[in-house]
Order: C-alpha cells, then sequence, then structure tokens
C-alpha cells in the first residue's frame, strides 16, 4: 500500500486536496487531504466519482475512427499519422485560418496548455475567445482593480457582514461553507442575495430576492443611498479612487423610484440591506457568476465592485468584492505555456460560434480540433452549433467518453486520467494554494497524455521548431513556472505530491496601489444603465435560469443519466397554477430557438413567472441549450445565457 497526494482538476472553486490508497497499481480509497487548510479533508460527489471514472466501462481506450456513420478502433501510429496528413493537407491548401482549435476548463492543469502551443506553432489558427462561464465579471474586474482578486477564505472570519451575491457555495463551493458559518458564529450578518431561494439560503441572516437582471440596478440604488446618507469613505475615494464625483453626479440623476422597481425589491428592505452593508464593517461581497450572464452582466459587476469603492471596504481586513481569484497567474510564464504568437490571429467569440461558422464565415473552416470541451451542448443554441460543427469537413476530440462533441466528431482519441498523471493545478477561482500532483496509477492501456499525443503529431509533421521548445514535459513546467519558482524558491523535485499557498494576497490591494492604468479604483459611468425594461417578446412571457448543478462539473457528470430521462424544470406555485400544471406533468418549453421535454417540479423559492433549469443535460436528455440563444454580455464577450424567454405548454 502507498499514499499518494493529488488533487481534483475540474474547473471549480475549490481544487480540493486529495489522498489515494494505492495497492498493485489499483486505488483501493479515495478520501479528502485532512491536511489542507481550506478543503479540509472532505470531498464533493464529483470528487470521489474520479475513481469511478477512470475505471468505467464506458471509458474511450483507443483512438476511435468513423467509417460510415460506425466507430472503427484503429491503432494510435494510424490515427496519427491520418490526423497529421489532414491537418498538413489543410494547411498546405487554404492555410491555418481554415483551422478551428476549440479548447475548454474540462482540466485545469498547466500541462493541458500544450494544446494551445501546438496549434500556435501551426501559424494563425483560427482559436476561441471569450467565455461561457465567467468572461463579463473578469473583464469587470480588470477595468476597476487591473485584475481580478480574491480574500483568502480566512479573511471572511474578519467581516462582521458578508454578502453572497449569485453564488450558492452549498451546492458548487462546498467548502467555503464551514468560513460561513464561523463567520455567522462569531455574530456576523450572513446576507443572501438571489433570485432564488438557494441551499444557501438555510445559512442566511438576511435574505433578497432581486429580480433577474435586476442585480445592477439595486446596486445602484444602495450606491444611491450610500451617498445621500454620507456613508462613503472619503479617504478612500479623495485618495485611491477615479471618476468618482462624475459618478456621484450622475447616479444623483437617476430616480430612486426606477432602481427599486427594477430591483424587484421594496425601498425598505434596499435600506435595509444598504445599512448593513455599510455601516456594518468590515464588509465582504462573495460573487457568483450567474448575476453576470445577463446582457448587461459586466455593469452589473462594476456596479457591485462601486459599493465596496464608496464604503471603503477595498483593502482592509473582512473587505472586499471575491469574484475570481488570478492572482497566481501572474507567476506563470503564459506566453512560453501557450506559445503565443507575435500577431494575434482570427478569433470566434465562443458564444457567436455557430454565427461564424454558418453566417459570418461559411465553408471556410475545414478542420475543428476540441479539447477539454464537449461545445455541442454547452454552446447556446444547441441546434445551430450542431449544424455548425457538423458543417466541418475534419473534426477531431480528445476525451475519455463518447460526449456528444465527441460522436459527432470523425476521429476520437482518448488521453489520460489525472490520477494517470502528473500536473501542476492551482484555482482561478478562489484560494491561493497550488500543487505538483503525483501520478497514482499507469495510465490505462490505449491511452495517451495530451502531450504525448501532440508530440507524436509534431513528429510525423515535421514541426522540429515545436519539437525542439515544446518536446519534454519536465522542462515545459519548469519554463512555464520559472516565475513561480524564483520567487518561491521551490524547486519540481520538492514540489511533487505536496501543495502550497502563494502568500501576499490574503488581503488584495491592501497598498491600495491597484493595477489600473491610473492606479486608482475606476468608477463605471451610471449614464450607461441600460433601459429598466427588458426587451421580451410577449409571446415567450417566463425567464429562464440556468444554474450549475451540484453533482455534475458542467456536462461532465450528465453522462450516468438515463437516456430519455428528462430534466427537471423548478416554478413556483403560481407559476403552476396559471398554466394549470402540476408537480410531475411532463411539458414543452419552447424559446425563439429551440423547444425540449421536460418535468414539472414545484419550488416556491422561486419567483413568479422564472422557469430554473440545471445546466449539462446531454442530447440524450433534451440538451437545455436548445432554449439558449447566441447572445453576448456587454464585455468580456461572455454568453448571456439567462437572457433567455420562453413558454410552456403541456402534453
Amino acid at each position: 500500500m502507498k499514499q499518494i497526494k493529488t488533487a481534483c482538476p475540474l474547473d471549480c472553486w475549490d481544487v480540493c486536496s486529495i489522498e489515494l490508497t494505492v495497492n498493485n497499481n489499483e486505488i483501493v480509497k479515495i478520501e479528502g487531504d485532512k491536511s489542507h487548510p481550506i478543503t479540509r479533508g472532505f470531498l464533493c460527489s464529483k470528487g470521489y466519482k474520479h475513481v469511478e471514472r477512470l475505471n468505467s466501462p464506458k471509458r474511450i481506450t483507443s483512438p476511435l475512427k468513423k467509417i460510415n456513420n460506425q466507430w472503427v478502433e484503429i491503432g494510435w501510429k494510424d490515427a496519427i499519422g491520418e490526423i497529421g496528413d489532414k491537418l498538413t493537407e489543410i494547411l498546405n491548401i487554404y492555410g491555418p485560418s481554415s483551422l478551428l482549435h476549440y479548447t475548454e476548463s474540462g482540466h485545469c492543469g498547466l500541462l493541458k496548455n500544450i494544446v494551445t502551443a501546438f496549434f500556435n506553432s501551426l501559424g494563425s489558427v483560427i482559436q476561441t475567445e471569450g467565455s461561457l462561464c465567467w468572461g463579463a465579471g473578469i473583464a469587470a474586474q480588470k477595468l476597476d482593480f487591473g485584475k481580478a482578486l480574491s480574500h483568502s477564505p480566512e479573511d471572511h472570519l474578519n467581516s462582521k457582514t458578508i454578502i453572497i451575491w449569485g453564488r450558492n457555495p452549498a451546492d458548487t463551493n462546498l467548502h467555503l461553507v464551514p468560513f460561513l458559518k464561523e463567520a455567522k458564529a462569531q455574530g456576523a450578518n450572513l446576507i443572501l442575495i438571489d433570485p432564488i431561494k438557494t441551499k444557501t439560503f438555510a445559512l442566511a441572516t438576511d435574505f433578497y430576492q432581486v429580480k433577474p437582471e435586476g442585480d445592477g440596478y439595486l446596486a445602484l440604488a444602495m450606491a444611491k443611498i450610500i451617498i445621500e446618507s454620507n456613508w462613503v469613505d472619503d479617504e478612500f475615494l479623495l485618495r485611491y479612487s477615479n471618476n468618482y464625483t462624475d459618478f456621484k453626479d450622475h447616479l444623483l440623476n437617476i430616480k430612486m423610484e426606477d432602481l427599486v422597481e427594477s430591483s424587484g425589491l421594496t425601498l425598505e428592505e434596499i435600506i435595509k440591506l444598504t445599512r448593513m452593508y455599510a455601516l456594518s464593517k468590515p464588509s465582504s461581497i462573495i460573487l457568483g457568476y450567474g448575476l453576470q450572464r445577463y446582457k448587461n452582466g459586466g455593469k452589473n459587476i462594476r456596479y457591485i465592485d462601486a459599493l465596496a469603492a464608496l464604503t471603503g471596504n477595498i483593502g482592509v481586513d473582512g473587505g472586499g468584492v471575491s469574484y475570481a481569484n488570478q492572482y497566481l497567474s501572474q507567476w506563470i510564464n503564459w506566453k512560453y505555456a501557450l506559445n503565443t504568437p507575435k500577431e494575434k490571429g482570427i478569433t470566434i467569440k465562443k458564444p457567436l460560434f455557430a454565427d461564424f461558422v454558418l453566417e459570418k464565415s461559411p465553408n471556410t473552416i475545414k478542420g475543428i480540433f476540441v479539447t477539454k470541451g464537449n461545445p455541442v451542448i454547452q454552446l447556446p443554441d444547441t441546434g445551430n452549433t450542431i449544424k455548425a460543427f457538423m458543417s466541418i469537413p475534419l473534426k477531431v476530440t480528445i476525451d475519455h467518453f463518447m460526449t456528444d462533441t465527441a460522436a459527432l466528431s470523425d476521429y476520437i482519441l482518448p488521453c489520460t486520467h489525472q490520477f494517470e498523471e502528473e500536473d501542476f493545478l492551482s484555482s482561478s477561482m478562489w484560494h491561493d494554494y497550488f500543487y505538483y500532483t503525483q501520478q497514482a496509477v499507469s495510465p490505462s492501456k490505449g491511452v495517451k497524455h495530451e502531450f504525448q499525443i501532440f508530440k507524436d503529431l509534431a513528429i510525423h509533421m515535421n514541426l522540429n521548431s515545436y519539437l525542439l521548445n515544446y518536446g519534454n514535459e519536465a522542462d515545459y513546467l519548469t519554463k512555464s513556472l520559472e516565475p513561480l519558482l524564483k520567487n518561491s524558491g521551490l524547486d519540481l523535485n520538492t514540489m511533487k505530491g505536496n501543495f502550497y499557498k502563494l502568500t501576499g494576497n490574503d488581503v488584495p490591494w491592501k497598498n491600495k496601489q491597484f493595477s489600473t492604468p491610473s492606479k486608482k479604483f475606476e468608477f463605471i459611468l451610471p449614464k450607461d444603465v441600460i433601459d429598466s425594461n427588458i426587451e421580451r417578446d410577449l409571446n415567450y412571457p417566463l425567464q429562464l435560469i440556468t444554474l450549475h448543478p451540484k453533482n455534475s462539473l458542467h456536462s461532465q457528470h450528465f453522462m450516468d443519466e438515463i437516456e430519455g430521462s428528462l430534466p427537471i424544470v423548478y416554478c413556483n406555485t403560481a407559476t403552476i397554477k396559471n398554466y394549470n400544471l402540476a408537480t410531475g406533468d411532463k411539458i414543452t418549453i419552447e424559446s425563439i430557438n429551440g423547444s425540449i421535454s421536460a418535468i414539472v417540479e414545484c419550488d416556491d423559492g422561486i419567483l413568479k413567472d422564472l422557469l430554473v433549469l440545471y445546466e449539462g443535460w446531454w442530447l440524450k436528455n433534451e440538451g437545455i441549450n436548445r432554449l439558449t440563444g447566441m447572445l453576448l454580455s456587454d464585455i468580456g464577450n461572455q454568453a448571456a445565457y439567462n437572457h433567455c424567454f420562453c413558454k410552456i405548454k403541456s402534453y
């Protein structure tokens, strides 16, 4: 028996530290690492499922080629040769701008970035930009602070007021919950703001049920009260902020009744909420991602950031606006890791993938290579996404399983699991710990690490320069991590099988030196507020919000759903009665983009005329993005999934 230290590679807040017990190349036990200060020895269901997925009989363990619409196993030599020849032919005849590399964040290991380094070595291959997850919020915090940084989980214990705004840690950020409970036990106000009464409601001392798309209006109403009540921090505003006077002047000209109406709360509720935040300090705000998945998503985050600036809750213990945490990212040599080209080539905004392929540049993309993602069902407007994907002559996917994207491809290359490899892992969303994980077991027969796959392709395609610079895993990690290793005094051999914390970010902006061009916090001007009347077609009177599920990381774990089972749509009693429905009824949900079947379930924690679905369902279970449209947020090229309107009818 031996103990192996590793970590969860899923694109999640927590990046849990894991301890494996291995006997004769078989994992006999998986548990959380009790020595880790944040994840503290317990895992969520997704973490425990790693061993099940590693050993799953559904796992693909040989390269597959589609012949006459049937999958046929082929050897690695043939797979590399055929794919390499097809890539070379596309490059020679049509040029690199006819080849699209689509990658996501299905695995957050640093070594997985070798994929991007390979495609950048081919020339101006089309890459994707924008986000299906957090893009508007990242862009917003870069404008306000210069970068997105989060307070350490432990620092929330210094807060007297904590606002959890649009995040549901009880389901999706499980290791934050003990810190919230401890803060609450110490007497902190624990406030939940959300359109939905999520499981986190049980932790809260106060709950404010904001309208969908009303978050920015609520923040502006709070800001107006703070300014008019003179609850501002004059020193911070004078010395460390930019554009405050303009922000104030514009805000004071906005009618409070318009902001209140658009927020969905009463004026009395907003005053009470604002008083707690502004006067019971230090106050922290912990943000989720749903509130930036609207057309005004970036503004929503920027108006909330402004609340912290107004009250001086920036750069202080127990304060801050914690959205994401890109602190460690500055210590990685991304230029080398990604093989960043000197000149930016053509890019596709991810949420507009189908529009680009079918409308903007029809018949120009001759090949697509998909890594770490399942775009066929995760991109908005599934119907058009499938049409776009199928219009591309060469489609190659790297994956563990026959996902919907893999099933529509021409070749599938099977890759190693996290427990079959070493890698560098860190959280870009929450805490400042990082890991150099150990390999626990030998790779399953027939699978390869992406690093080896692209090395083999490079050899076949005679990419000598790529092989010279990216031919060795240890060299790749050493060069990519050179700034971190120099700053920390660590080396890879010392790091292996251990976790470390990068210090200096427990309280971001403590020195009040921001990373903006002005070196100050930048206020947004509220003159850019969108019309409070949300654009909508009266033929589609119900708004749809899609949430992150508790037991799946996006679509990954929906593989286990029984084919033909239907997603559950949640709505309140008034909505159910209005359509003469009952819990358990089968209905059709229809938007301007498509329709799906679903099963109704009553939940009075949801507002009237609001539908809630969990994202990630595969095509065998309808695929809920048949309903969502190809819409962008105001900044960050974020998919505006939650600006979706529907109608329902019973069977």
